[in-house]
C-alpha cells in the first residue's frame, strides 16, 4: 500500500513538472513571438520627414504617400505641407497598405496612423494633389482633393493659385506653366494669345522668368500658341 502511494505521488509529481514545463515553454514562445513582432513593428516607426509626401522609416527605407503629390520644398506651401506631415507621422509607427515601388525604388503605399489615412488628410487640407496611381482609395482621395478645391484651402487658395501674380520685377514677365494632363512645361510670352488666361500654380513650381533662356534652362519650352 505504501509503495502504491509513493508511486502515485511520483506520477503526480512528473505530471505537474511536465505541465509546468509546458507552461514555461508556452510563455517563452509567446514572449519570443511578441519580441519579434514588436521588433518588426518598430522598424515601421518614422524617424524623419523630408517633405510633404516622403519620409524615412527606422528600417532606413524611404516611403512616399501613394496617389499623393505635395508641393516641393521651395514651392508655395512646401514648408507647410512638410510640417503637417510631421504632425501626422513623425516618430509614429505607421501601417503601410497596397505597397508599390516607384521608379526611384522607394516604397509607396496608403499610410495609416491610428486608422487615419494620412494620404487623404493631406489632400483634404489642400496640401497635396492626387497623382491617380491606381489604388483602392482613389475615389476617397479624389473626394478629399475636390473638397479642398471647393473650399479654396491650401494650394487652391489665392496664396498659390494666381492668374496674374506680381512678377519679381517688371522685366520678369514670362510665365512658366505646366500642362496638368501631360506635365509638359511651357513658357508664355506677353505677346502669346493665352498669356492673360494662364493661371500660375505656384505650388507646382510655376512662376515668372526674366528671359527665354532662363525658362529653357528650367526645362520649359515655348508654348504652341506662341510659335512665331
Amino acid at each position: 500500500m505504501a509503495v502504491s502511494t509513493v508511486l502515485f505521488c511520483d506520477i503526480i509529481s512528473v505530471v505537474i513538472k511536465n505541465k509546468l514545463l509546458i507552461i514555461i515553454l508556452g510563455l517563452l514562445l509567446v514572449g519570443s513571438n511578441g519580441f519579434w513582432w514588436n521588433k518588426e513593428q518598430e522598424q515601421m516607426r518614422v524617424i524623419s520627414v523630408h517633405d510633404g509626401d516622403t519620409f524615412t522609416l527606422k528600417s532606413g527605407e524611404r516611403v512616399k504617400l501613394l496617389g499623393t503629390n505635395a508641393p516641393e520644398l521651395g514651392n508655395c506651401l512646401g514648408d507647410k505641407a512638410t510640417d503637417k506631415l510631421k504632425e501626422f507621422v513623425d516618430n509614429k509607427v505607421i501601417e503601410l497598405k497596397e505597397e508599390k515601388r516607384d521608379t526611384y525604388g522607394r516604397r509607396m503605399g496608403l499610410v495609416y496612423v491610428d486608422n487615419q489615412l494620412v494620404n487623404e488628410q493631406m489632400l483634404k487640407l489642400g496640401l497635396a494633389r492626387p497623382d491617380y496611381t491606381a489604388n483602392s482609395q482613389n475615389d476617397v482621395l479624389k473626394a478629399a482633393y475636390k473638397e479642398a478645391s471647393d473650399n479654396g484651402v491650401g494650394i487652391h487658395s489665392n496664396v498659390c493659385k494666381k492668374t496674374n501674380p506680381t512678377p519679381p520685377n517688371s522685366r520678369c514677365v514670362i510665365k512658366g506653366n505646366i500642362d496638368k494632363a501631360s506635365w509638359d512645361k511651357f513658357y508664355h510670352l506677353p505677346s502669346c494669345r493665352h498669356y492673360n488666361q494662364i493661371v500660375l500654380d505656384l505650388d507646382l513650381g510655376e512662376g515668372y522668368f526674366c528671359s527665354e533662356k532662363e525658362a529653357q534652362a528650367a526645362g520649359f519650352h515655348l508654348a504652341p500658341d506662341c510659335l512665331r
